[in-house]
């Protein structure tokens, strides 16, 4: 296994949409797809060879908002990753303890987890908060979607060891893979474009003339820490000046002065300490005159009553609510909760920015079959979901449900209401289930001579066909193009 596949893997459960074709193809066909970026894509000699334009996505935020992004092909995201893991020496440790910034590089061989880095960089706002008197909070407005590509391309190519080869091809992949437009073209939730995107404002880190006494930076997000706030202030302007060089604004509605650091891990552990009770046990204890019954006190932990519940709901609610503490509440949840199915219509209803979250959660549910009739009851309420929705609770029913209950009643009225959203139709059709009709559908997609998510995740779904008549069904969807035969080959892999 090639390091870049390792990375892939390693990365491949944290993104916004991780589609087990890409997964898949990388795993079994990382030398061919390697072969035909290197020798064709950035050949000169082949011209008709190029990164394609990418899928449109939206991914949930709180409060009913959407993060702008793109679904990488195989290809292309196999490029990026590769790429960056063969230049990870670029993307350097903080400048120094007064300028700290965390994450999104590489650490003895491997790249820093997300949660571990952000739980240091919480720990460092507790501790900063206490040690002065005055502090502001701000963060990039939309700063990926608002990234201007020739400045990327230009800070890439600008750095120590990079290939004049790769500081082109990172060109090309940008310009290509969003149809020329010059903004709105870093990829968002994958580890490499995270990397790229944490190591470019390490500008703001260098800049020598700052004069708080702390800075602290976790990707776009920034506190700056003294005890005089004219300090802060006078630093404030300065670093709003040095993003305008990049055409980059600060977000006024996410900006804050002396903003306490609240910390969802001490509100979690005052619920666990109320959840824990001293009982009375007797325990017969053998003495040298028979037996003796002696008192034990026993710690014992309660499971979380209605209103336990509630506060734990209404910390999901809150705005600023991170994603590693969204995590932290839900494994609590479920860790402390009788049944989680009870508690399930309500997170599905009430955060649908939570539903990556949930997808985890729904890992430990044992009542699968009940756990499937929640979901169709769910899809049929209404026909008016978002696609990151729709794609993870197919990610629910793959990873947790084939095989129970409804769940093949939850697949159909997924492709139903995924018409018009080709990645999360594509994540139903990849899931290898050939009852229900699936199979008969994937077979129209793949005899269309179309190429594109839908037949390609078709093609992935045929891989557990006996091999003859997967072969078969792959035989002319593979001539429709050099993307199609690629994805053929690799399920022909697959045994």
């Amino acid at each position: 296994m090639t390091s870049t596949v390792k990375f892939f893997e390693d990365d491949f459960a944290g993104t916004l949409f991780p589609l087990k074709t890409n997964l898949l193809l990388v795993q079994k066909h990382s030398t061919e797809i390697s072969d035909y970026i290197y020798q064709k894509i950035l050949s000169d000699s082949h011209p008709a060879d190029n990164f394609l334009p990418q899928q449109r996505v939206f991914a949930t935020k709180p409060q009913g908002h959407l993060r702008r992004t793109v679904k990488l092909d195989p290809i292309a995201e196999y490029f990026l990753y590769d790429l960056v893991y063969r230049n990870r020496g670029i993307f350097r440790p903080e400048v120094s303890e007064f300028r700290r910034s965390f994450g999104y590089r590489f650490e003895k061989g491997k790249h820093i987890p997300v949660h571990i880095a952000y739980s240091t960089y919480k720990q460092e706002l507790a501790e900063c908060s206490s040690n002065f008197k005055h502090s502001i909070q701000f963060d990039v407005a939309s700063y990926f979607n608002s990234m201007y590509h020739h400045d990327v391309a230009h800070w890439f190519e600008s750095k120590s060891g990079v290939t004049s080869v790769d500081s082109k091809a990172l060109a090309q992949f940008f310009r290509e893979i969003n149809s020329g437009r010059s903004i709105d073209f870093m990829p968002h939730g994958i580890y490499p474009a995270k990397m790229i995107g944490n190591e470019f404002l390490k500008f703001i880190d260098l800049y020598g003339p700052l004069k708080s006494k702390k800075i602290v930076r976790f990707m776009d997000d920034i506190t700056l820490f003294d005890n005089d706030r004219n300090v802060l202030m006078a630093d404030f302007h300065v670093i709003q000046r040095l993003l305008g060089q990049f055409a980059l604004n600060v977000n006024p509605s996410k900006t804050a002065f002396d903003h306490s650091v609240g910390d969802v891990k001490a509100t979690l552990s005052e619920i666990r300490e109320s959840l824990k009770e001293i009982i009375t046990e007797y325990e017969e204890v053998p003495t040298a005159s028979g037996v003796e019954v002696e008192e034990l006190d026993v710690e014992i932990e309660n499971t979380l009553s209605t209103q336990q519940v509630d506060a734990l709901l209404e910390l999901l609610q809150r705005d600023s609510l991170e994603e590693s503490d969204a995590d932290r509440i839900l494994s609590f949840l479920r860790t402390h909760s009788d049944s989680l199915i009870e508690y399930l219509p309500i997170l599905f209803r009430r955060f649908p920015n939570l539903i990556k979250h949930i997808h985890s959660v729904c890992g430990e549910v044992k009542e699968k079959a009940e756990l499937s009739n929640v979901l169709l009851d769910y899809l049929n309420e209404s026909n008016d979901f978002l696609e990151y929705q729709l794609f993870w609770i197919g990610a629910i029913v793959e990873d947790y449900l084939i095989g129970h209950g409804s769940y093949g009643s939850v697949l159909l009225r997924l492709y139903e209401l995924t018409a018009n959203m080709k990645i999360a139709r594509a994540k139903i059709l990849e899931i290898p289930v050939q009852d229900f009709g699936f199979k008969e559908i994937r077979g129209e997609y793949l005899k269309t001579g179309q190429s594109d998510w839908l037949s390609w995740s078709s093609a992935i779904g045929t891989q557990s066909l006996k091999p003859a008549e997967r072969n078969y069904l792959l035989a002319y969807f593979a001539k429709a193009s050099a993307m199609n035969f690629l994805i053929s080959e690799g399920v022909k892999k697959c045994t």
